[in-house]
């Protein structure tokens, strides 16, 4: 399938690794002008942190002026915050801190992208399958990505002539999955994807052969969400 991305400009949040990078080189790789922005230092990569209003804006608009517009903006960047904590121990400030990098960092993505999007542009965000199903000790990072879905939809029907998806993709094995799970990613009973695998579904939803796909989120999790509890 022909992606028609050759020379579209792209610019990809937590571009300096996991996802965003996997996102960064597979666009790159169909011949679009990529530009990435993190708060960690990496190759061509534009220092700035999503939850920093002004310096965040700034970024962007310079990347936009540097393109002479914008085609296509992935927002990657995000964190997990507090993993296995029960909830009577997770403090407000661990709450907001994710929320902070994982709702807000994509609303002002899209809030300082959107003047330079052209007609027909896209935007994917990154959500997870933590948006429908949960583990003991996940409640900000489910709240989080609830919520990215839920900005998905209200921005696709907000912004005409621009296209908003999320992805949902089930576990990814990524520097911060490794943080977190350890050896259980590398369980061959545990169904886990590569990033690799998710810049492909962000390639599709952000590519015009996904024209008619619009404000909704893609759940990619082995069907595993499918599945009844009903024992048999």
């Amino acid at each position: 399938m022909r992606t028609e991305l050759a020379g579209k400009a792209v610019l990809v949040t937590g571009g300096a690794s996991g996802i965003g990078l996997a996102c960064a080189r597979a666009f790159r790789a169909e011949g679009a002008r990529v530009a990435v922005v993190d708060r960690e230092p990496g190759t061509d990569v534009v220092r700035a942190d999503v939850t920093d209003e002004p310096a965040f804006a700034a970024a962007v608009d310079s990347i936009a002026r540097e393109f002479g517009g914008l085609d296509v903006v992935v927002g990657c960047a995000g964190i997990s915050g507090p993993v296995g904590k029960p909830l009577a121990e997770t403090t407000a400030a661990e709450v907001a801190a994710v929320l902070a990098v994982n709702v807000t960092g994509q609303f002002l993505l899209v809030k300082h992208a959107l003047p330079w999007l052209a007609d027909g542009g896209a935007v994917v965000l990154l959500g997870s399958d933590s948006a429908f199903t949960a583990a003991p000790g996940m409640a900000p990072y489910c709240a989080s990505k609830g919520a990215v879905v839920a900005l998905t939809r209200a921005l696709a029907v907000e912004v005409p002539g621009v296209r908003v998806n999320c992805v949902c993709p089930s576990v990814v094995d990524t520097p911060m999955a490794r943080a977190d799970l350890g050896e259980v990613l590398d369980d061959p009973a545990f169904p886990v994807q590569a990033a690799d695998d998710v810049a492909r579904q962000v390639l599709f939803l952000a590519s015009p052969v996904s024209r008619p796909v619009n404000g909704q989120a893609l759940l990619a999790d082995f069907g595993m969400s499918a599945r009844s509890a009903f024992p048999a």
